[in-house]
């Protein structure tokens, strides 16, 4: 007990020390100071509440329209910062406001900051007082060379942020064709922060980086350009910017390259740009309402590249599963029809089997049907090619076409399909004099005989060049 009782003693007097103690630690000097303040100016400004800036907005305008007009109150000045270029009254002309902003910046480092703030976030190159305010910005930064401004003068330096027409372009540059990390260049440029990076510069920087995609995507580093422009577009897996308009550029950007030149990118390009757009903006033969914004050509260009994947896949399917040894005929005949007419789209109907193994088949994404009351080995590849829709089967079953006004046409982009309804009475097809084809005159479809001999193809192209003006010839539809 004794021994306890000093214990106590003992941290009693240690405790009457501590005040003396502490009053001795050491405080915090002015650099390091400086330091947290350096450290916090990166930081993005929260917007104020819509009804702070209903009340600012309401004196401001007031205060304008009365005596003394541009007399503005002090403390409403950072404030109105977010009001200069609002879609709802923006306030940048109203007399002397902007002046009035610009002589407070020069005192207080929270106006000078939530200037910045605004004007990244509202910016436009096509508005006079933003582009005004960009060069004012850089020089209060040269003339005020305050620590809490440090980071955004550093940033100036290196990518011109505040040149409101060069700097989103040189940024766009930076990021796509810098050796150092996507993510490190963004945080250097200040664009880490969530508030910054869902702003009208960062848009702008988007719109660059698509609109410079025909020389990124087919120069000597186009893998790796094409990677950070996508990680740049969809950060975490998500786009940057999702609304119609920003969807549209985005498809227009990546697939331009191959819309003005007329080639074909390499098959790992087409891949991952083709899968991203999948992903995003979804299958336009399925979803057209979300590629409207994109435009024909790119609508024409994704579907021919899915129409290509839906070939190869499905005469990749059929020879694991298929009886008929001439499918290859097949395959280089509709290959040539695609070659002819970019408008081709497919869409297939697979058995149970070779629904299975479709899954294993990354481009296909998932864009096919099941096939009901067929043997689950037999697939189907339906085509609309102009006015026509073509039935093919990958073996046991013959080739049919319809008037795709028809009412027992076949429709693409179903889920389900029955061999009833992809066996109706169709079109017959015509004789060919020159290869001594017979055709099929009782519309219930071509017979695949004489592949070699070009038999049922000849009988084809003249039903494709008498319907829809596509010319096919044997050069076209041999196999190579």
């Amino acid at each position: 007990m004794t021994h306890a009782l000093q214990a106590i003693d003992r941290l009693n007097a240690f405790a009457k020390l501590l005040p003396r103690a502490s009053s001795r630690l050491p405080v915090k000097s002015e650099s390091a100071k400086a330091v947290d303040a350096l450290n916090a100016s990166d930081s993005a400004i929260s917007l104020p509440a819509d009804a702070i800036l209903d009340v600012v907005r309401n004196r401001l305008i007031k205060s304008s329209s009365s005596a003394g007009a541009g007399h503005y109150l002090q403390s409403d000045l950072r404030t109105s910062v977010w009001l200069l270029w609002t879609e709802k009254q923006p306030l940048a002309d109203l007399p002397g406001l902007l002046q009035a902003v610009w002589a407070q910046a020069y005192k207080s480092n929270a106006t000078a900051r939530a200037l910045i703030e605004a004007w990244l976030r509202a910016f436009s190159r096509d508005n006079p007082t933003i582009k005004r305010t960009g060069m004012a910005i850089r020089q209060l930064l040269i003339l005020r060379p305050n620590p809490r401004l440090e980071f955004w003068r550093a940033t100036d330096r290196r990518f011109e942020i505040f040149n409101a027409d060069e700097g989103p372009q040189k940024l766009a540059s930076r990021l796509i064709v810098s050796s150092e990390a996507l993510d490190a260049e963004l945080s250097a440029a200040g664009f880490h922060d969530p508030l910054r990076a869902a702003g009208n510069y960062m848009r702008t920087v988007q719109q660059e980086i698509v609109m410079k995609a025909s020389g990124f995507l087919t120069g000597s580093d186009a893998d790796r350009s094409l990677k950070r422009t996508l990680a740049f577009l969809a950060p975490k897996g998500a786009l940057r910017f999702a609304e119609p308009k920003s969807r549209g550029q985005m498809a227009r950007g990546l697939l331009r390259p191959w819309l003005e030149a007329g080639n074909e990118p390499e098959e790992s390009i087409r891949f991952q740009i083709q899968n991203f757009l999948l992903e995003h903006l979804d299958d336009p033969r399925l979803k057209p309402q979300r590629w409207q914004e994109a435009g024909e050509p790119a609508i024409n260009l994704m579907r021919r590249w899915l129409t290509r994947a839906s070939l190869r896949a499905f005469f990749s399917l059929i020879s694991d599963h298929a009886l008929d040894t001439h499918w290859r005929y097949r395959e280089a005949f509709w290959s040539a029809c695609l070659e002819k007419d970019a408008t081709v789209e497919a869409w297939l109907a697979l058995g149970n089997r070779v629904h299975a193994s479709a899954r294993a088949v990354e481009d296909l994404k998932g864009a096919y049907a099941r096939l009901d009351g067929a043997s689950g080995d037999q697939a189907v590849l339906l085509l609309r090619v102009k006015n026509l829709v073509f039935c093919e089967w990958s073996h046991n079953g013959k080739l049919r076409a319809w008037p795709a006004d028809w009412s027992n046409a076949p429709r693409l982009g179903n889920a389900r399909y029955t061999r009833t309804e992809l066996t109706g009475k169709g079109l017959p097809f015509p004789p060919s004099a020159r290869f001594r084809s017979n055709g099929s005159t009782d519309g219930m479809g071509l017979s695949h005989i004489g592949s070699d001999r070009n038999l049922w193809q000849a009988s084809a192209a003249e039903l494709l060049a008498r319907r829809t003006q596509i010319v096919l010839s044997p050069a076209d539809w041999r196999p190579r």
